[in-house]
């Protein structure tokens, strides 16, 4: 009998350790890499990125000149590569959710990516001022 208990306890301890993953992923650290990468690249004005400490990772970025909104998807598709390669999982985006705008400093034309747990990236592009787009940068 204490030995079918044994047994019994040993099989629940295990079940319990593997079904619950942890996804041990430093997202915080991720995005803040991922931002400084971005600094270095040719034709980013600035970055801005935060993560609210449970699902929710924001980015945005200022660029200079002028984007075509496949640009801007390609752009927001490095954002989740990169925040993928610091994270060290791959599989990053399957536990966290991103939002994401580019802005452009000339224009005020804001394009905003959306990447939720389980769906693809959705990009679309909206016009704003650009007193209203400081605005926003600013004080976010």
């Amino acid at each position: 009998m204490r030995k079918m208990l044994f047994i019994l306890s040993l099989i629940s301890l295990y079940l319990t350790v593997s079904c619950s993953h942890d996804t041990s992923i430093n997202v915080n650290d991720a995005v803040g890499k991922s931002e400084d990468y971005f600094r270095k690249v040719e034709g980013i004005a600035a970055t801005a990125s935060s993560f609210d400490g449970n699902k929710d990772v924001k980015f945005r970025l200022m660029v200079e000149g002028n984007l075509t909104e496949a640009e801007a998807t390609i752009l927001f598709k490095r954002i989740l590569d990169a925040t993928a390669k610091f994270s060290n999982h791959s599989d990053v985006w399957d536990y966290y959710n991103g939002y994401f705008d580019i802005m452009n400093y000339d224009h005020g034309v804001i394009y905003e990516g959306t990447k939720r747990i389980g769906e693809d990236l959705k990009s679309n592009r909206s016009e704003i001022s650009i007193p209203l787009a400081i605005w926003i940068y600013i004080f976010g």
